[in-house]
């Protein structure tokens, strides 16, 4: 089953309750009404909308039979306030040695789970007794398994919210809490950046809405709205509750909200920058945790020494970033001067082995500090660079 759920931007985890610079008040929450939106990949089901996606066919079959066809069979159809949805993540607790496999439609199937990217249902068939989704739901065989969701919304001048969870799963204040809080990370961040942005729709949802080809469910769009994978009840009891699973990846996700507003200073592949931006604000904030920053990234590889063998896109612009701060000069102030950057830069961000990125982060990173000379930081990260602030000035044309 799938436990662990990197953000767009990097690991889990936060401190919730630290919201910075912005003072731990709760703002007022206010309820809102009508049918809940959803996230962006998902649709209602209940107009006709769906009828032209055909159900994903699944098969579950014993071992020594993997090219089964089960007599029996279920119709699975998630649901939001009780109605039907599109798409599903759905866990699977099958019996040892059992084989399961995509039949028919768009998504993907293991022993484990099955993703339903856009599907309004699934037909899984199994002679095999088990129970689906991480809420040990009792299959419907011969009829329909409706998998259940609420949910819970509130709005505000700065975020509106939006908290899906099953009926079975008591997530208790979490709802108005992550709505509190994410109100309070809003505030501090911007403040911090120097940046406004875009009144913010954030969707929190449990790995049953991560129906998406890229799995994780924690996206920033760039237009205010931004979805957020809480997870499940083992990672969730793994990790220390909801918070501190959806608060780091909440004040990531935002902090693209404030990058996009600046993104026309960067030319080029941002990509990487972009995420480093995105750990480094909330960890500067106290939002996200020291070992979410680094020095180990994505893949396992610890980047305290050099940042030269890395190429996951979130682990290279930590490093950049996770060096700045072993120099002592990863400050608030220095985030709000890469928001205000002098200079409109042209590089590759995620090609840090290239002279050019280095000058680029030289010069980017010298101005941030205040004219601090960062050629220490620079030699930690192991990246090449001109041998001045000046001189990779020069070489950029600045």
């Amino acid at each position: 089953m799938l436990l662990i759920f990197p953000a767009c931007g990097g690991g889990g985890g936060g401190s919730p309750g630290n919201s910075g610079n912005g003072g731990n008040s709760t703002p007022a929450l206010q309820m809102a009404s009508g049918r809940a939106p959803l996230p962006p990949w998902m649709t209602y089901c209940d107009t006709g909308a769906c009828d032209a996606v055909a159900p994903l066919s699944v098969y579950a079959c014993p071992a020594g039979n993997a090219q089964c066809t089960p007599a029996r069979s279920t119709t699975i159809i998630a649901q939001v306030d009780n109605l039907p949805v599109s798409g599903m993540y759905l866990a699977l607790s099958a019996p040892q040695g059992e084989s399961v496999r995509l039949v028919s439609g768009e998504g993907i199937a293991s022993v484990t789970s099955v993703s339903a990217y856009r599907a309004p249902s699934i037909m899984f068939g199994s002679d095999q007794d088990m129970l689906l989704s991480y809420y040990n739901v009792a299959p419907v065989w011969g009829g329909i398994t409706p998998l259940p969701f609420v949910s819970k919304r509130f709005t505000s001048a700065l975020v509106d919210s939006v908290f899906y969870r099953h009926p079975s799963y008591d997530t208790g204040t979490a709802a108005a809490d992550l709505h509190a809080r994410a109100q309070s990370i809003v505030t501090t961040q911007r403040a911090i950046a120097g940046v406004s942005s875009e009144h913010v729709t954030a969707f929190f949802m449990p790995t049953e809405f991560v129906n998406t080809p890229t799995g994780e469910g924690n996206f920033s769009y760039g237009n205010g709205t931004v979805t957020i994978n809480y997870g499940n009840p083992p990672y969730i009891a793994a990790m220390g509750g909801i918070l501190r699973t959806a608060l780091p990846r909440f004040a990531h996700e935002f902090t693209h909200e404030l990058t996009n507003e600046i993104r026309p200073a960067f030319a080029g592949n941002f990509s990487c920058l972009n995420e480093g931006v995105a750990d480094a604000l909330p960890y500067a904030a106290g939002f996200l945790p020291e070992e979410d920053f680094g020095p180990v990234g994505l893949r396992g590889t610890n980047f305290d020494s050099s940042c030269t063998a890395l190429s996951e896109m979130h682990d290279v612009g930590n490093c950049y970033f996770w060096h700045a701060r072993k120099a002592g000069l990863l400050t608030q102030a220095f985030l709000r001067a890469i928001f205000h950057p002098g200079h409109a830069y042209d590089f590759d961000s995620c090609a840090q082995n290239t002279l050019k990125t280095g000058n680029s982060i030289l010069v980017l990173f010298t101005e941030a500090a205040g004219g601090a000379s960062m050629l220490s930081v620079l030699d930690s990260m192991q990246i090449p660079h001109a041998s001045s602030y000046e001189a990779a000035k020069q070489a950029l044309g600045f």
